[in-house]
């Protein structure tokens, strides 16, 4: 199992959300799973689409929880780097 390392970004970016009552509690509970499946390297349904970045994003990877909420991560065995979240537009602006 994948240890769990947390950004500072990630951080900020997750309160906000929460702040802004944009998200379900579910919405909060799918992240949390998919969270827990990346650190156990269990399968995650494809529709989720997880996929690599490209550009200065290079080297991490991307999930959706939702169509417009998007979680990045890196896997640096042994941890699993939490690093940003947000819609497309808040992940691609930084």
């Amino acid at each position: 199992m994948l240890r769990l390392k947390i950004e500072k970004g990630f951080k900020k970016d997750i309160k906000r959300d929460k702040k802004s009552e944009k998200y379900s509690q579910l919405d909060f509970e799918i992240l949390k799973d998919i969270i827990k499946r990346l650190q156990e390297k269990k399968p995650i349904d494809p529709i989720h689409d997880i996929h690599p970045l490209h550009g200065p994003l290079f080297g991490y990877e991307a999930i959706h929880i939702k169509s417009d909420w998007i979680l990045v991560f890196k896997i640096e065995k042994p941890f699993l780097i939490l690093v940003m979240l947000g819609t497309h537009s808040q992940v691609y602006e930084k």
